[in-house]
């Protein structure tokens, strides 16, 4: 089944889809609160960084343009600084755009306040205005005009999806897929399939119990309905004969939900539109927002990384040349890369905190592991204790690690040289202002790369268990 399932992300490229519906941009501004204003008793934030990303259908799409396929944007935008910002998002992540221009509108933007990794505040502008016939019909134009097969409906409620527009888009005969708000559930009717959450759909319906929920929805909708209840996974249900299936989410540590429905509907469409069926198609769709909800804020998935949802642990071991290539890849969407290295002989609590911390660095984590020829040439030809393929095999069923490269050499000055992560993560007692004594330190310094020393556990070591066993 998982073999299947990757071939039709490997199709994904060769997808072109249509995103309509409410845009925005989330604006994340992230600082440290260390004190009470004299003026009133409010905490002051001290910015540190303030970082713009796309929201909304435009983070459908960016999702749809991180798996590899071709998207065209359609929405709503004001004539403001934040469309230009948004247009300048949407140029860097190279989506197709036909964005309607409205003087009374606010393009609409999402300001998050965020100290410690805590969201303190969430401040929206924005505001609703339908769109009217004329510019219905440019959008319908711009529909047969570009002979799009598959259309993705992503409604915010903010009146950029209305009763008229998917009237005439029903009427045109293709692939709708939609995630709506409970407000306009209506509109949908007799479109190929909806993607609602549990919530909304609660609201819509006034039922409790998902098998009610599900069957009042195909009467009264005539759709197929893909239902997302968070961590308890996906319910699809079968217009055609009107069966449930389940789908159980993956055992992940949630860190926040934001933009997780998007990247559902995106990998969800993007899968039916490479020849799976709704069923695949949700399975495909769980799994990345499986991902999705690991990282803080809006992000994205790339192919790759759906693709390593469906491989073996084993997986995660990469020759030279797929690591070099994927890097390369992920780079494109801005993905962090870390890099930490080490024997890992003997696995201990010392080891775990190192690889966690290393992971919260970025959003990929790379293991450089030393052979067995290279932790000789290091230790002695007693070690290492545990072969490398026994080394491999443990440090692959670790969640924090996404990728294991072997390398041979004492240090891993010549890996980092052509890997050039972002982030070179130390374990060990050293100077952060005086890094001399690392072997690595002048090639990290050259590409602009950054070190981060995290400190030992004092006493875990895999020499100090050698000796306590050998005492035993």
């Amino acid at each position: 089944m998982n073999k299947h399932l990757i071939e039709f992300i490997k199709k994904f490229k060769k997808q072109h889809i249509l995103v309509v519906g409410d845009v925005m941009v989330d604006t994340y501004i992230k600082g440290e609160i260390s004190r009470i204003s004299p003026e009133a008793p409010v905490p002051i934030l001290n910015i540190k960084s303030e970082e713009h990303r796309l929201g909304g259908a435009a983070n459908v799409a960016n999702n749809i343009v991180a798996l590899g396929a071709k998207c065209t944007l359609i929405g709503q935008v004001g004539k403001d600084e934040i469309k230009k910002i948004l247009i300048d998002q949407l140029d860097n992540n190279k989506i197709n755009h036909f964005l309607i221009k409205n003087k009374n509108y606010l393009t609409i933007n999402k300001k998050r306040i965020i100290s410690n990794n805590q969201q303190i505040i969430r401040i929206d502008s924005e505001s609703t205005n339908h769109l009217e016939n004329k510019e219905i019909d440019k959008v319908i134009n711009f529909i047969k005009k570009n002979k799009i097969k598959n259309i993705l409906i992503s409604d915010y409620n903010k009146g950029m999806i209305t009763k008229e527009l998917l009237k005439k888009i029903k009427a045109l005969n293709i692939n709708i897929f939609a995630d709506p708000k409970p407000e306009n559930f209506e509109y949908f009717k007799n479109c190929l399939a909806i993607s609602p959450n549990l919530v909304e759909a609660k609201k819509f319906t006034k039922k409790s119990k998902v098998e009610d929920i599900g069957e009042d929805i195909l009467k009264k909708l005539k759709t197929n309905l893909i239902l997302t209840r968070g961590k308890e996974g996906v319910s699809l249900f079968n217009l055609k004969d009107g069966s449930h299936n389940y789908i159980p989410a993956k055992a992940n540590e949630v860190y926040d939900v934001s933009g997780a429905g998007d990247t559902f509907i995106s990998t969800l469409t993007l899968t039916y539109a490479s020849g799976g069926n709704l069923y695949e198609s949700a399975i495909l769709g769980n799994a990345a927002a499986g991902e999705v909800i690991k990282k803080q804020g809006v992000v994205t998935i790339s192919q790759e990384q759906l693709k390593n949802c469906f491989i073996k642990k084993n997986g995660k071991i990469k020759k030279f040349h797929e690591l070099t290539n994927l890097i390369s890849d992920l780079k494109k969407y801005n993905k962090k890369i870390v890099f930490t290295n080490g024997c890992f002989d003997i696995l201990h609590s010392g080891h775990i905190k190192l690889l966690n911390k290393a992971k919260s660095f970025g959003d990929i984590l790379i293991v450089g592991l030393n052979t067995d020829k290279s932790v000789r040439n290091i230790k002695g030809n007693k070690r290492p204790i545990n072969s490398q393929e026994d080394r491999v095999e443990v440090l692959s069923n670790l969640e924090a690690i996404d990728f294991i490269v072997l390398f041979d050499e004492n240090t891993p000055k010549n890996l980092i040289s052509k890997l050039k992560p972002d982030v070179h993560v130390k374990g060990g007692d050293y100077d952060p202002n005086d890094l001399n004594s690392l072997p690595e330190a002048e090639t990290i310094k050259n590409y602009g790369g950054k070190i981060k020393i995290v400190n030992l556990v004092k006493g875990k070591s895999t020499t100090n268990i050698i000796k306590k066993s050998k005492n035993v």
